[in-house]
């Protein structure tokens, strides 16, 4: 009664949830878990950002490349348009009525149309007409696009166009180059526009100007034209900041002319839509910048560019003296990236965007570019939250797993424990600590030893009461007691779901339970008194008994796992083996019990596969993230061949514009001589009187033949050109070029030889040949035989050789050495077009498909050899 009353006592109260083990476990598992997660994503997120950003600047300076290309490709188109009226009002100096036939000829080109308002010739007083002060000449399109002459600007009671902006920078401006002016509103046809002048200069004395002026309205349409497919807008600026180009929108302050016929500038925008003062700011840096350098490398002095600003506004003197003095250097031939800075969100796209303010070379235009920067940063996110959720998904799973398994292996041992002392079951606790040795198995046996010495005290209390009791019943109860523990041991041995058999010390079963003979599908009787050699191969009955062996000399209780043969196949059980002694402790038997693991090695196969499947997850996104890569190396790839083509076709305009502007050179040089020529002979036969000499009249007869010679040159070459392709006898050509330049031949005293076969006849243009043979001489003439006083010769050599044209120039004049040689095939090998001899081969090789080579020795001579198919 009294263990009753003990065991009955009032149990402990149960550990709240919030307290317990398993819930603190999971929460810090929780904590860890999103700590690691979001650690993860920051990192991913601006390592992403990052690369998104340069990536994004890289785009937003190539759009700005390609924005200047296009711009570049006009201005060049309206240079050359000033070059072209500029050398016919010279040409036709005295001639009005060419001249208003010639000049709007040039303004009908088709081509010129779509950005050009008008311009015209604004002559120096008397520089064309002695009588006349102001004697311009100059069309503008109306309304309808028709081109008109205005002669507004010759009226007294008009404001003289000599002290314009347009006019007075071009003094300092040698011909051929174009000075490029403010925009600013005509005060005639009422329309914003831009002016390109170019300076007249005729024999070393500045005549006049000529002009071409640009539609502010048509550039802005084209520079809209240009970022249309970008999703992006362009600003342009002249070089005093102030607007030519700002995207039209419904909500922005578009530039507008004021009362004072002004412009708006980029400070006042900046003032009024704030988000563009770092732009301002950046501008205005910039432009300090660029004075600062032009006055450290000044070519005029203080006192001409005085002179020259005197009219212009405070602070616009400066930047014009600069851009006058940078203009003489000519130094600024390429695009200069100025800035790149990012807005937090852009007043016109209301987005975060990238800018990059770049400076035109002639124009001196700031060309300021603005992307979106919102596409790629969604993406970057997009990316980030993907693979958050992954990582979501993965520590989820980590977690479920670690608390399983701690929940397995820590806390459901220590509840069983507990719901065993409760019950006062001391056999489950034994069992525990016997399966366990780890710290589980440890506190299991303390508490074992505890109880146990407990019910030693407590027995040996009631020992000397029940002495007599037991001794009475001994036998009695002895033979309950085993006739009980058989029919337990019969029941354990048929129903227990594990397996249980006892081995003599000779390895002889003794024993076995219903389970061990299902598994291995033998009767009870074929495995009583059999051995393992008996019943399995001898692979695994060695490892059987060796087991076996180990318990016996341990002495203690020990886990292997064993694989059981079945029907099924091999089963993996957790054997757990205990040695079997008698009351003198000797050993008599190894018994054992098998726990079935094929659930366990389930479990592990699963996880197995599911981090196999992670894996393969993994590797997948970081293909998608190579292939990623690729594209953007592949689109780097793409850009930088864009790019070379770019500067190759500039190269070849370059090499065709000094082709051009040196026939342009040689046809004026021939017609001036010409002209002086034709004036003295005329005076020579108005003074012919009948009374004359016979040598007096013998000479004038040699000058008029050699004139008529001379002329009769002229028409053989430029005849030939009036049809772009003809069959041309080579031989005759050359020989006319010579004899036009055999004045020049005879300056320089150059003997020259031709070897060309007379029936040599080509296909191709006249007009071609004679550029390519005029600059190959001319070049030759005009620096092979410097200083040399050697007999100079120079041979030309001609041949027609499997269909293709050969060409042979030799000198015997001062040659090249070797540094310069080098350098000359240098640049004819990267195709840049610097001096004759590169534009040449430049010109060769993309022109006529042919090839260009030259070989030079110092003091010895130069031979110049190229080929091209015909």
């Amino acid at each position: 009664m009294t263990d009753k009353s003990s065991t009955t006592e009032s149990q402990p109260a149960s550990t709240q949830w919030q307290n317990s083990l398993p819930f603190k476990f999971s929460l810090i598992q929780l904590v860890i878990a999103s700590i690691l997660i979001f650690s993860t994503a920051w990192v991913m997120l601006s390592i992403q950002n990052q690369q998104v950003t340069e990536q994004q600047a890289v785009l937003n300076q190539n759009h700005g490349q390609i924005v200047i290309a296009k711009l570049q490709e006009m201005t060049s188109q309206v240079e050359n348009l000033v070059g072209a009226i500029s050398n016919i009002a010279m040409l036709y100096r005295y001639d009005k009525q060419q001249l208003s036939k010639a000049i709007p000829a040039l303004f009908s080109i088709e081509n010129q149309k779509e950005i050009i308002s008008g311009g015209g010739i604004w002559p120096e007083p008397g520089s064309f007409n002695q009588q006349k002060f102001r004697d311009s000449l100059f069309w503008s399109h109306n309304i309808h696009n028709e081109l008109i002459a205005i002669d507004t600007y010759n009226d007294e009671a008009f404001p003289s166009y000599h002290t314009e902006e347009w006019y007075r920078p071009t003094r300092f401006f040698p011909t051929g180059r174009t000075f490029w002016s403010k925009s600013y509103v005509d005060p005639t046809t009422h329309e914003p526009m831009i002016t390109a002048s170019g300076a007249m200069w005729m024999e070393h004395q500045f005549i006049g100007a000529a002009t071409v002026d640009i539609s502010l309205g048509k550039l802005d349409i084209l520079l809209r034209n240009t970022m249309a497919d970008v999703g992006g807008y362009v600003i342009a600026l002249d070089h005093q900041n102030q607007v030519l180009a700002y995207p039209h929108a419904e909500d922005n302050n578009q530039p507008q002319a004021n009362s004072m016929q002004t412009l708006l500038t980029f400070d006042a925008l900046a003032k009024s839509t704030l988000a563009f003062a770092p732009v301002a700011s950046a501008l205005t840096s910039a432009d300090r910048a660029f004075v600062e350098q032009a006055i450290a490398q000044r070519v005029f002095t203080q006192e001409q560019m005085d002179n020259l600003t005197r009219l212009s506004k405070g602070n616009e003197r400066e930047m014009l003296a600069a851009i006058v003095n940078s203009s003489a250097l000519n130094q600024f031939t390429v695009p200069k990236l100025l800035a790149s800075m990012s807005l937090a969100t852009d007043p016109i796209l209301n987005t975060p965007s990238l800018v990059s303010i770049f400076l035109m070379p002639n124009t001196y235009w700031k060309i300021v570019v603005v992307t979106p920067i919102a596409p790629l940063q969604d993406t970057a996110m997009h990316l980030v939250e993907k693979i958050g959720i992954y990582l979501v998904l993965i520590q989820l799973l980590g977690l479920i797993l670690l608390f399983l398994l701690q929940h397995r292996l820590l806390i459901s041992p220590i509840m069983e424990m507990v719901q065993a002392l409760k019950r006062n079951d001391p056999a489950s606790i034994e069992i525990k600590a016997n399966q366990r040795h780890d710290e589980i198995g440890l506190l299991a046996k303390t508490f074992l030893s505890r109880t146990q010495q407990l019910e030693v005290a407590m027995a040996s209390l009631d020992a000397s009461n029940l002495a007599l009791e037991q001794q009475l019943q001994s036998q009695q109860l002895f033979q309950q007691e085993l006739n009980c523990h058989k029919e337990q041991l019969r029941a354990l041995l048929k129903f227990s779901p594990n397996l249980i058999y006892i081995k003599d010390l000779n390895g002889k079963y003794i024993l076995v339970n219903d389970k061990y003979c299902e598994v291995l599908g033998i009767e009870r009787r074929r495995i009583i008194g059999a051995s393992d050699f008996d019943l399995f191969h001898s692979q695994l009955a060695q490892i059987y008994q060796q087991n076996d062996q180990r318990v016996t000399h341990s002495r203690d209780t020990i886990n292997f796992e064993e694989v059981i043969p079945s029907h099924r196949g091999e089963l993996v059980y957790q054997m757990t083996k205990f040695d079997i002694r008698d009351d003198e402790d000797h050993s008599i038997a190894v018994g054992a019990i098998g726990f079935d693991m094929d659930l366990r090695k389930r479990q592990e196969l699963e996880l197995e596969k599911l981090l196999q499947t992670q894996v393969v997850s993994i590797q997948k996104q970081q293909t998608k993230t190579q292939l990623a890569s690729d594209e953007n190396t592949k689109l780097r790839q793409q850009l930088a061949c864009a790019h070379h083509e770019i500067e190759q076709q500039q190269q070849l305009n370059l090499s065709r514009l000094q082709s051009q502007k040196l026939m342009q050179n040689f046809l004026a040089d021939i017609m001036t001589q010409l002209m002086q020529e034709q004036d003295h002979l005329l005076g020579q036969i108005c003074q012919t009187q009948a009374e004359a000499p016979p040598e007096y009249q013998t000479h004038t007869i040699e000058l008029m033949a050699h004139q008529a010679d001379r002329l009769r040159h002229i028409s053989q070459l430029f005849t030939a050109h009036q049809s772009d392709i003809r069959p041309l006898h080579l031989a005759q050509f050359i020989r006319h070029l010579l004899g036009l330049l055999q004045g020049q031949l005879t300056r320089v005293n150059v003997n020259v030889s031709l070897k060309c076969d007379e029936n040599l006849v080509v296909d191709g243009s006249s007009w071609q040949y004679l550029q390519f043979f005029y600059r190959l001489i001319s070049n030759t003439l005009n620096h092979a035989f410097k200083e040399h006083n050697q007999s100079r010769e120079l041979h030309i050599n001609i041949t027609r050789q499997a269909n293709k044209l050969h060409v042979q120039l030799e000198d015997n004049g001062v040659g090249m050495s070797e540094s310069q040689l080098t350098q000359l095939r240098q640049e004819m090998a990267l195709d840049l077009c610097l001096g004759t001899l590169s534009c040449l081969s430049l010109w060769v090789k993309n022109d006529l498909n042919g090839v260009f080579y030259l070989e030079s020795e110092l003091n010895k001579g130069t031979r110049v050899v190229c080929s091209w198919p015909l």
